[in-house]
């Protein structure tokens, strides 16, 4: 065998070994693409159960307030019922928590850009609706009794009334989210009903502007001030709501959804 007959050989040794090692690198690259598309499919689900948990979270938000409000305007039981307000504060602090615990997971680098701006901005429509539920809370322990005893039996009966719908309204939240989740069947049914809610409780708002206007208060200023206000957030609660249903809608005919 002549040095020639010996480069050869070595060249081609050189060759196999390159194709050897160009076939180990790609088959790991196959594995690593599996490793991300399951890793991003582990974060979208995590993300997305922890979401459904806090839409019911947010739901406990409006049931909370409404049994608080019940027990203000019905039972006039004052220190229950400031108690309860309380109790509503404290679980949107925990829904809080869970939003960032979400924000956490879907920040990381696995999720498509769009698929975790589309999860960021569903979560912070939610918060939305906890938020409005302890605006109410909160500002609703400052009017004084004397606002309440001067109210006419009508507007008591628009306020309770417009509690109960939206209590109605929030129950229908974790079923649009896990349906959008799951099959996506009745996602367009279940916000049709959200707006019909939302509908009924702008409609008694009116009614209750109405009768607000007609009642005669001999109290402070700012005690209307903060009533008046009270009621907004209080009406902006189905808004919400409302406004989780319709960016599920956007979310559900976007190519890239969720």
């Amino acid at each position: 065998m002549d040095l020639h007959d010996e480069i050869l050989i070595i060249k081609r040794n050189i060759f196999l070994y390159y194709l050897y090692r160009q076939e180990k690198l790609e088959k790991k690259l196959v594995e690593m693409g599996s490793l991300i598309e399951y890793l991003k499919r582990e974060t979208a689900l995590n993300a997305l159960e922890k979401t459904i948990t806090h839409a019911q979270k947010v739901q406990e938000c409006v049931r909370e307030l409404d049994i608080g409000l019940q027990m203000l305007l019905k039972e006039k039981n004052l220190d229950r019922s400031y108690s309860i307000f309380h109790n509503v504060d404290v679980i949107e602090g925990d829904a809080d928590k869970l939003r960032r615990k979400i924000q956490q997971d879907i920040s990381r680098g696995e999720l498509d850009p769009s698929i975790r701006q589309n999860l960021s901005h569903l979560v912070k429509r939610m918060d939305d609706v906890a938020n409005c539920c302890t605006g109410v809370a909160r500002r609703i322990v400052t009017i004084p009794v004397k606002f309440w005893e001067q109210s006419s039996e009508e507007t008591i009966n628009l306020v309770s009334q417009i509690m109960k719908t939206t209590v109605m309204c929030g129950e229908l939240l974790d079923k649009i989210v896990m349906n959008f989740v799951e099959d996506r069947k009745n996602v367009k049914e279940i916000a049709r009903q959200i707006n019909e809610y939302e509908h009924k409780v702008d409609l008694m708002n009116i009614q209750l502007r109405k009768s607000l206007q007609e009642t005669h208060y001999d109290v402070n200023f700012f005690t209307i001030f903060t009533a008046g206000n009270t009621f907004d957030i209080l009406e902006a609660i189905s808004d919400s709501i409302e406004g989780v249903a319709d960016y599920i809608m956007v979310l559900l005919t976007s190519e890239k959804g969720i």
